[in-house]
């Protein structure tokens, strides 16, 4: 049981800095031409590259899932020694 709760509390430190790592990796330069011209008034703009980086986007999700799973590790490991504490007491 021990060495599942530091299993998932090195797998939530090593997403954790791999989430950091992905967010400061500096975003990749347009690979596509900017134009000093107005479009005509009957061109609708066509979405498709985001503001966000996809590294960063990965970064962050992995930030999210890295803090879920230390949580759940955490509270795992207090609620585990307040049953032994508990059982020892002859309180439970």
């Amino acid at each position: 049981m021990k060495t599942g709760l530091i299993a998932m509390g090195v797998g939530a430190g090593v997403l954790a800095i791999v989430g950091v790592v992905l967010i400061l990796l500096p975003a990749s330069s347009a690979s596509f031409g900017w134009f000093a011209y107005q479009p005509g008034r009957d061109f609708g703009f066509v979405g498709g590259l985001s503001p966000v980086p996809p590294a960063r986007i990965w970064g962050i999700a992995l930030l999210v899932v890295a803090v879920g799973l230390g949580a759940f590790a955490a509270g795992w490991a207090l609620g585990s020694a307040r049953t032994r504490r508990l059982e020892r007491s002859g309180r439970a």
